[in-house]
């Protein structure tokens, strides 16, 4: 499998997915990792819609996804994309093999802090983060292509971590 971008996304597939990434990175094939859009031929269809014609999509549940992605060709250029720190760490506790994480949007929420413009943690985001993290992956922020990467390292989860009640 050549997994060129794990993200997590609360949003999914939208815009920046399909546009900003897509277009950067030319994938053969789009991965969603959810559960309950899995379990709905309605919400799957509306996120398909949303890709171009020539990128295949797959809207799988979590224990089908690591099935899914431990199986592909490793010629098949693959975006993954899961909704929170703990969707992602569950498909690495399955035997994924990713070696980073993008952090593209964790939006605004009554009990999330703002780690960067666009990611908003609570403290179980920070435990999954930190279990990724501890996997020997190595995880950034960034929306899209071509602006600022931040590093979401030890440091940095320790310091939003302190200003949080």
């Amino acid at each position: 499998m050549s997994l060129i971008l794990a993200r997590i996304d609360d949003r999914l597939i939208h815009g920046q997915v399909t546009v900003g990434w897509s277009r950067i990175l030319q994938p053969d094939q789009i991965v969603l990792c959810n559960d309950t859009i899995a379990a709905d031929s309605w919400q799957s269809r509306i996120y398909k819609s949303a890709v171009p014609p020539e990128i295949e999509v797959s809207i799988l549940d979590k224990e089908s996804t690591a099935d899914f992605l431990n199986n592909l060709p490793l010629e098949c250029k693959t975006i993954l994309l899961v909704e929170n720190p703990e969707d992602m760490f569950d498909l690495v506790r399955r035997g994924v093999k990713i070696d980073e994480v993008n952090v593209g949007g964790m939006h605004h929420s009554n009990s999330k802090y703002e780690m960067f413009e666009y990611v908003y943690v609570n403290r179980t985001d920070i435990a999954y983060l930190r279990r990724i993290l501890n996997s020997g992956i190595t995880i950034n922020a960034q929306s899209v292509p071509g602006v600022k990467v931040h590093a979401i390292d030890k440091l940095a989860l320790d310091a939003i971590e302190s200003i949080m009640p």
